[in-house]
């Protein structure tokens, strides 16, 4: 077999890893072809879970490639394709985005000269191709490269970068057209040998669906290796999701729902417990908890575009984080419990008697360049 050597790029976003790639540079444009050459960049399936042999990291954070190219489109600069691969099974999956990764995509486009930048604060465009809707990047330039080096911090990464800020325009129907994909604030689903579970299902970002915590038996303040441990209760929360992507039209039967959409997220009110850092995080200084879960696993932190998500969806009157949420919350910096500590989200919701409309949604991230080079397929 012929070797062929790929030009690339690794970057941290948020608390996700990502191959980059610029169109012009991949051998196809066929999406099956490139599967299979993602798959084996990233090292995946391996039933060991490790990915040693390739990019990956045995996680699902560190598990994705991006495709970036110029834009056609008059009112975006770039335009952006994730892929998330999955780490033991040969599955590629171009149904969602990557929040974290939507950090980075800015600063990449500015440092390989895609976009022409200014010294100073930069504005960057985004089309985000697998969700059809379009991301502002907004960030600092210092002599023509994205500026690394800041004082802001994120939970799950260790030290400070640069602030990126994330203004997702109309967020609303990212995967179904819809924003409430059923037109309920609250669903009642049956699982077969189970209670009735009570749901909320909201689409602004990613599609997401929220179940409280208690009803399945969980306190929400779980590490991320507790959750994994419980068989019983993870294989119900898999499941509802499953049960959820028919009811949204995402899959032609339950058993055909997508490894990566939608996303699922138990919340509570909050409470006190530690981070996996060892920190302790108090009740008082975050307004919901949740624990999130990413292709069958529990995230160490959250999602991009669930936290995009779940500050549009505590936002809406009536929806499970709105129950939960703490009184008086500030809607435009939600401050959010996960495993990692706290992250903060925020949103700008129309809501009336008959109608709800997402304006906007912004999230904070950070970035960082890890290699440039090529890889090998």
């Amino acid at each position: 077999m012929k070797q062929n050597w790929i030009t690339a790029a690794y970057y941290r976003g948020g608390t996700s890893k990502g191959v980059f790639f610029q169109a012009k540079d991949l051998p196809t444009d066929n999406q099956e072809e490139l599967s299979k050459i993602f798959l084996k960049i990233i090292g995946s399936p391996d039933p060991n879970g490790r990915q040693l042999n390739g990019m990956g990291g045995g996680v699902s954070s560190v598990s994705k490639s991006v495709i970036i190219s110029p834009s056609k489109r008059d009112d975006a600069d770039v335009d952006y394709n994730f892929i998330q691969l999955a780490v033991e099974e040969p599955v590629a999956e171009w149904n969602n985005n990557c929040g974290n990764l939507s950090g980075a995509v800015g600063p990449y486009a500015v440092n390989t000269r895609i976009v022409k930048s200014k010294e100073g604060e930069n504005k960057v465009r985004i089309y985000q191709v697998n969700t059809d809707k379009i991301i502002h990047a907004t960030f600092d330039v210092k002599d023509g490269i994205a500026s690394v080096e800041g004082d802001y911090s994120i939970a799950g990464v260790a030290g400070t970068g640069s602030k990126v800020r994330l203004d997702y325009l109309s967020p609303g129907g990212s995967g179904t057209g819809k924003l409430l994909p059923t037109g309920n604030v609250v669903d009642e689903i049956d699982i077969e040998g189970h209670k009735k579970i009570k749901v909320s299902i909201i689409d602004a970002a990613t599609p997401l669906v929220y179940i409280l915590a208690e009803d399945l038996g969980l306190t929400c303040v779980e590490s991320p290796d507790e959750l994994d441990s419980k068989s019983k209760e993870m294989e119900l929360i898999q499941k509802i999701r499953r049960k959820c992507a028919f009811m949204i039209g995402l899959s032609k039967s339950e058993k055909e729902a997508p490894m990566n959409t939608p996303r699922i997220g138990i919340v509570s009110k909050p409470k006190d417990y530690t981070s996996l850092d060892k920190s302790k995080v108090s009740a008082g200084d975050h307004d919901i908890c949740t624990r999130m879960f990413s292709m069958g696993k529990t995230h160490k932190a959250i999602m991009g575009t669930a936290c995009v998500n779940i500050g549009v969806a505590a936002a809406i009157k009536g929806t499970i984080p709105f129950q939960v949420k703490r009184e008086g919350a500030n809607d435009l910096e939600l401050r959010v419990g996960n495993p990692s500590g706290i992250i903060v989200a925020g949103s700008v919701i129309k809501q009336d008697n008959e109608t709800v409309e997402a304006v906007s949604a912004v999230m904070y991230r950070t970035f960082r360049p890890l290699m440039i080079g090529k890889v090998l397929v």
